[in-house]
């Protein structure tokens, strides 16, 4: 009765997602990690926690040349990540961003902003042509009204952790 019970118990783990050889072996760590490393032991960029808006918020990118408009990702006290349509445009450095909700309630203008990362995003469908890009921007010297108005979207705007 007791190795029934035991067989039955496995059984349940398995169909939950749970790994026997974890629960036996707390130094498991699978087999993609052990042959490729663990890829979260180099240096940590982030220091902030990122938040998922909940409110549906663009951002306008601006450079000396050209502007993107984009819809934030996610964001942190730090910088933020935005969601853009490209056309077959060169990257450009942007320097400035706009923030503000799709209800007009809520704008942060003049943010001076560096870009972190720029990479292209996979399309889900096969068919289609357009083409998104992520763009990853740190905020930079911050004026008091814009740390104010950025602390009051992510109180009052965010959803959850990202």
């Amino acid at each position: 009765m007791q190795a029934i019970s035991q067989e039955n118990s496995d059984i349940g783990r398995r169909r939950y997602g749970s790994d026997r050889r974890v629960s036996a072996d707390p130094g498991y760590t699978g087999l993609e990690k052990r042959i490729a490393g663990d890829r979260r032991k180099g240096i940590r960029q982030r220091n902030l926690q990122r938040f998922l808006t909940s409110d549906l918020t663009f951002g306008k990118l601006q450079s000396e040349s050209d502007e993107e408009i984009g819809q934030l990702l996610d964001i942190s006290r730090s910088g933020l990540a935005l969601r853009c349509f490209t056309n077959g445009k060169d990257t450009q450095d942007y320097s400035e961003l706009d923030m503000f909700l799709s209800g007009g309630d809520f704008a942060i203008g003049g943010i001076s902003i560096k870009t972190v990362s720029d990479t292209e995003l996979a399309n889900r469908s096969p068919f289609s042509t357009v083409i998104f890009k992520r763009y990853g921007v740190k905020f930079e010297n911050l004026t008091r009204e814009q740390k104010a108005g950025l602390d009051y979207f992510l109180i009052n705007h965010t959803s959850g952790k990202a």
